[in-house]
């Protein structure tokens, strides 16, 4: 066994020679390498008189930091097994992740992967060009938002992988547009205009907008309601389920809670309180006379025995409504926009109204819909108020 202290090309090293193996090692140079070669030296001759020959070893190289693509393919398929997420929001991250994560960062190792390349990131997304669904476009910073969400997961799991040391999304400068909601609710003689052109055409379909615009119903929550869920004598129906991109899921919130479909929101009325109109009551009629009404408890109120109606159907039937009753087009969920600033208009509660439309906090209302609120405890039917947020 030999462990010897020299000097050679301008810096102290220490030479090991045991058993046949060699090794040498550089401490540096001058009187400071001298002695850091020297301490190197006793304790290395210490380990080998132990029989431990682990410092004459080669070093084992780190494995290479896997590609970006390997973590989000292997995140795509563990995220959804351990946690409790939503089947239409794993959808969202899949899809992004796919369709712009992958080819954007796919083939870099993720260890490679800092906040200034995630602003790149975020710049080439907001540029034209930035979308995949519409060429020429950018991304919309909503789209963006959610997404950015995937890829904060995707790297913490990289993080515990101990492949990356710290998130650097964490360190990232953005900040998108504000989100606006497009709250553009239809007025008295639009909705009953609507309601007419519906009875022509499509009876079933006019029982189904009755039934939504008095409820406060998410579209989803509509076509998802099955006769097990209805109490025609009470005009109630319990909110357990949601009809969304081809698949039965629960409410947005998660939670299951009981509304009236009552409200007369239809009606020139000061009075929010489920059925203190006549018009209002109809809509239980319109339920009874629905051209095919199942015994089955399961079957779908508004689709065909145990097939709810399909998204594409109800828009289909929305726009040849519109078109009838001369209505300028809005999206068919503004009829929950109009549930909501007809009832605070009239002074409902606004807590009541919240759980009645499902909304996670009194402070979205707040936000979202305070215009259409009385103030000063003014009349909500002679208040002067724009005429957009005027009670219908």
């Amino acid at each position: 066994m030999g462990v010897k202290v020299k000097e050679w090309k301008g810096a102290w090293w220490v030479f090991v020679d045991h058993q046949g193996r060699r090794k040498a090692k550089r401490a540096g140079p001058g009187s400071r390498g001298r002695k850091l070669a020297e301490a190197a030296a006793t304790k290395i001759a210490a380990k080998l008189l132990d029989g431990d020959t682990s410092v004459l070893d080669k070093a084992q190289k780190p494995a290479a930091a896997p590609a970006f693509a390997e973590v989000a393919e292997e995140w795509l398929t563990k995220y959804p097994a351990l946690h409790a997420v939503r089947p239409a929001t794993m959808d969202n991250y899949r899809s992004f992740t796919e369709k712009h994560l992958i080819p954007f960062f796919g083939s870099v190792p993720v260890s490679d992967i800092t906040a200034q390349s995630i602003e790149d990131f975020i710049e080439a997304k907001r540029a034209p060009g930035g979308s995949v669904r519409w060429p020429g476009k950018a991304l919309a910073d909503a789209s963006l938002r959610t997404g950015l969400l995937a890829l904060r997961l995707i790297l913490q799991r990289a993080v515990r992988m101990k492949v990356l040391t710290a998130n650097p999304i964490k360190e990232i400068e953005w900040r998108g547009a504000q989100r606006i909601d497009q709250v553009d609710p239809f007025s008295g003689p639009e909705l009953r205009a609507l309601l007419a052109a519906a009875r022509r055409i499509d009876p079933d379909f006019a029982a189904l907008l009755h039934v939504w615009a008095q409820s406060g119903m998410r579209a989803g929550e509509v076509c998802g309601l099955q006769w097990q869920d209805v109490d025609l004598e009470a005009g109630t129906a319990l909110v357990q389920r949601t009809w969304s991109r081809h698949r039965l899921g629960p409410p947005k919130t998660g939670l299951a809670r009981k509304v009236s479909f009552l409200h007369p929101v239809t009606d020139d009325t000061p009075d929010w309180r489920p059925g203190s109109t006549t018009e209002a009551r109809s809509a239980v009629t319109a339920l009874r006379r629905l051209t095919i009404r199942s015994m089955d408890p399961e079957a779908f109120v508004f689709g065909r025995g145990r097939t709810p109606r399909s998204s594409m159907e109800l828009h289909r039937a929305w726009r040849r409504v519109l078109l009838a009753a001369n209505v300028r087009y809005r999206a068919p969920e503004q009829l929950r926009h109009t549930f909501a600033s007809t009832m605070l208009s009239r002074n409902a509660p606004l807590l009541y109204v919240q759980q009645q439309g499902g909304w996670r906090s009194a402070s979205v209302l707040l936000r979202v819909y305070a215009r259409w609120m009385p103030q000063d405890g003014a009349d909500p039917m002679t208040s002067e108020r724009p005429a957009s947020s005027r009670p219908i």
